[in-house]
Order: structure tokens, then sequence, then C-alpha cells
């Protein structure tokens, strides 16, 4: 049996990935960051998981790391009109490389996670794919991390649903079995998103603009916008509104009708590929969580790609993650620069 480190935040997910693993004759260690940032309750939560479990628990500093690489990046967008995704940025760069190396420190062979997530072979390379539970799937938020790591990784929940999970935890006398999903960013204080600018100096009021370019009202802080956007513009036209575009260095918040959200495809920057790009290749595309995906072509080179659609779509927010992906296994990611508009020149 292996020695595995497992990811504890205290919640069910996790606590029952270390469970299975202990279970199965593993010699599992409990790790948990402290970010330093929101309530930051997680590493007292997996403390407690980890008693409950019987394994050993470290804690794992991350506050400075974690403000530099997370959240000064994510209100540097927010003020510049772009909508991150601070999810994926954390995991990359924060939560899987730290935790990685303070396994290896304990001497583990392994890197578990409570993540619905799948890690495949095909072609002698390893890819992250989506779990069995398609609807609880968080693979998308993954994309961003160091192919090399991925050999490393367990994901042993990967082939179960929520219900499942919470079943098994709740016949293990675990304390996390009834604790509900959080539904907010971990970070956030009690303020909220206005809070967290607020503190970095990053909140910018700005007018409201239809199509034309014609002022309809001034809006608190562009932090609170993202392009798709139709509820708590605080407008009243007499028909439905939408958030179309955010200009950053104005601070102005464009709005209109519903169609003029329609796109044709993408340009992305950064691109990561745990497959070399295929000319001209043919894939899946989510261009947010929650997006179901739709057939695109990419091309590009290694600073940047361009997507095209097979169909329409709606919105598409710069900032957010593209996820490319071919029979439910992802072959790459891109941030996202910009949309191409449907029925305009690029």
């Amino acid at each position: 049996m292996a020695k595995i480190a497992v990811a504890l935040s205290g919640g069910v997910d996790s606590s029952v990935a270390a469970l299975l693993l202990k279970e199965a004759g593993h010699q599992v260690v409990g790790l948990s960051l402290r970010l330093g940032a929101g309530p930051d309750q997680a590493w007292r939560a997996g403390a407690v998981a980890a008693e409950q479990v019987g394994i050993p628990h470290q804690v794992v500093e991350a506050a400075g790391e974690f403000e530099e690489q997370v959240l000064e990046p994510v209100a540097r967008a927010y003020a510049a009109g772009r909508t991150p995704n601070p999810c994926g940025l954390c995991n990359a760069r924060i939560k899987f490389p730290l935790l990685w190396r303070a396994a290896q420190v304990q001497g583990c062979e392994r890197l578990a996670t409570g993540h619905y997530a799948r890690l495949l072979q095909r072609d002698g390379r390893w890819l992250l794919a989506e779990a069995r539970d398609a609807k609880k799937s968080q693979a998308y938020f993954l994309a961003r991390l160091a192919p090399g790591l991925l050999p490393r990784l367990l994901f042993p929940l990967s082939g179960l649903s929520k219900p499942q999970v919470r079943q098994m935890a709740a016949a293990a006398g675990l304390q996390a079995a009834q604790r509900p999903e959080s539904q907010d960013m971990c970070f956030l204080p009690s303020g909220g998103w206005d809070q967290f600018m607020a503190q970095r100096q990053g909140i910018r009021p700005g007018p409201m603009e239809d199509q034309q370019g014609r002022v309809l009202g001034e809006h608190p802080g562009l932090h609170r916008f993202t392009v798709g956007q139709r509820r708590g513009l605080g407008l009243a036209l007499g028909q439905p509104a939408y958030v179309t575009a955010l200009d950053g260095p104005r601070a102005a918040v464009r709005v209109g009708p519903r169609y003029s959200l329609a796109t044709q495809g993408l340009a992305g920057r950064r691109p990561l590929w745990y497959a070399p790009l295929e000319e001209h290749g043919s894939y899946m595309v989510r261009f947010r969580y929650s997006h179901r995906g739709v057939a695109c072509r990419v091309q590009g080179d290694a600073q940047g790609v361009e997507v095209v659609f097979a169909q329409e779509q709606g919105a598409v927010a710069p900032g957010q993650l593209a996820v490319f992906f071919k029979d439910q296994a992802i072959m790459g990611s891109a941030w996202i620069a910009k949309a191409f508009p449907s029925n305009t020149d690029r």
C-alpha cells in the first residue's frame, strides 16, 4: 500500500476521499491550506475530519502566496472589466502545487482530493476527464493544472455521485455528512465582493451606456458586472437589457438586447495543452462552468488561439476559462481574451 496525502477542507467530499483511501489500506496524511483570507475555516474543519477518520493532519501556510497569486490578480481583473475564474487560478497556482510540495516532504507518493474528476491515459499521456456524474463534474476547474502533476494525483470520488458520498459519510458517522456546500468564494469577507474590492482599491464607478454610447445612468463599480448579466442593472428601460460589454479603461458598462450577445467564436491567451493542438483541430469547448459545450475548430500557437464555434452561442465573458474536450477528456484550455460577435467583422 502507498503513502498518500489527501487535501482536507473538512467538507463531505474530502472527508470521504480520505476515508476511502484509509479503508483501502493506504497510509493517509491529511493536509489543509490556511489561506489567511475570508472566514478561513477549512484548515480547522480539516483537522476535525482528520481526527474522525483517524489520520494525521498538517496545516500548510499559504496566505502570502494566495494573496499574490490569486487574490491580487482576481481584483485586477475585475477592476479592468474582466470576469476572472478564482477557482481555476487557485487550483493551478496554490492548492495543488503547495499541497503536493507538502506531500513530498511527508514522503507521500500521491496527492488525492475530493474533486469529482477522472484521470485517463491516452497515447502515453495523462489527461483529466469529466467525472462519471457529469452534472457534478469539476474537471473544468482543474484544466490549468501542470501536466507533469497529473500522474501524481488521485480522485477517489471519480465514479461516485454526491448522494452516494453523503451516504458513506453518514454511515461512517462523519461530522461532514450534514455540512452544507458552500455557495460563496471561500476567501470573501463578510461584506462580499464590494468589501473585497474596496480593500484593494479596486472599486471603479462609471457610466452605463446603450449600444450607441448614450449614457443611461451610473453604476457603483465595474466589478459588479459580467457580460451576459441581466439582473441587478438598476435600469428601467421598458424591455429586457443585458450587459453586452465592459470597457475597462473607461469603467463603462454597455447594455443592449439579448441578440447583441450572439457570438461565433473567441480568442484565447496563454493556452495550455495536455495533448498537442491538432492542425485545424476539432474539439468541444466550454467557455464557462455551466456551459454545456459546443463543437468548435481551434487554431493557434503557444501565445494564443482562435476558436470558431459550430453553432452560434450566447454571452462569452473575457477573463473566463475556455476548456477544450475530446470524448470527455480535457485536451487543453486558454484564458478568454475576447469574443467574436456574430455577423460582424473581427
